[in-house]
């Protein structure tokens, strides 16, 4: 009985430790999943601390009484703004393209200004180009700010309205954020767009998959990158010629990954 319990506790042990030499070697795309991860936590640590530094900017913003304030809607092709002066007044009111170069022309044309708009697609940029005309440049936090979304109308005019009013009286109640730096949004976009190209793969290949499954046959198990080639060979006779496009997709897509994936793999390195 003592040696049968011994070599029980031998096996037991033996079984619980890693043979020499039996780790596999990591998936490519388990290296790559992790050093993407690894990166986008690199690129959002900078905001924060960007971000903390609003904080404490907005603690400090007071009353603009003693100057003009704009309040502007940003829209997909056209923005309105509103133009408060000294005494609250409306001084002007309209639209204006939402581009760089009409944004530059307004804003240059006017005396130095608190500027108020909503952080959305056009913020970025369009707060370095109303910056870079000597103005203050707030971004609102619609989030965080009360009242809008319990509106039932959304109307362009009043929202400007709106953010001039607040950024004259309360700017602290629209508060501000910071945007990343250039440099980092630019990160951010090769990130994006990978994600999406893997997303749009992932979908060919689950739609390939299901259309062969329809006729009764199916496609081999393989990585995503190797599916290409093993499922040209694979498709059944009579759906090939509607398929193939779909596989040649799938490698154009593939290539193109590739690529990001060593732009990333450099820019991770680079931080």
């Amino acid at each position: 009985m003592k040696k049968n319990s011994n070599s029980g506790r031998k096996r037991e042990g033996i079984s619980k430790g890693p043979r020499a030499g039996s780790l596999a070697q990591r998936d490519t795309k388990e290296v790559m999943t992790e050093l993407v991860a690894k990166l986008s936590e690199k690129l959002d640590r900078q905001p924060a601390r960007a971000s903390a530094g609003g904080e404490h900017q907005c603690d400090e913003l007071l009353p603009n009484l003693e100057g003009l304030t704009i309040g502007v809607d940003l829209g997909d092709k056209w923005s309105s703004y509103c133009i408060l002066g000294l005494d609250g007044e409306v001084l002007s009111e309209g639209q204006l393209r939402t581009t760089q170069q009409d944004f530059e022309e307004f804003f240059q044309a006017l005396t130095a200004a608190r500027v108020v708009i909503e952080v959305g697609t056009h913020s970025a940029w369009s707060r370095e180009v109303v910056a870079g005309c000597g103005h203050e440049v707030l971004v609102a936090n619609p989030r965080q700010m009360e009242g809008p979304k319990q509106r039932k109308r959304k109307n362009d005019r009043i929202d400007a309205h709106r953010l001039a009013r607040m950024g004259r009286v309360d700017p602290q109640s629209l508060y501000p954020i910071e945007h990343r730096s250039a440099e980092v949004r630019q990160d951010l976009v090769m990130l994006r767009a990978r994600d999406a190209l893997v997303a749009a793969r992932t979908q060919l290949i689950n739609t390939t998959r299901g259309l062969v499954k329809s006729v009764g046959a199916r496609l081999p198990k393989c990585s995503s990158p190797s599916f290409p080639h093993k499922a040209e060979a694979a498709l059944p006779a009579e759906m090939r010629e509607s398929l193939l496009p779909l596989v040649r997709l799938v490698e154009m897509l593939s290539d193109s990954i590739k690529v990001y994936d060593e732009r990333i793999e450099k820019l991770a390195s680079q931080k």
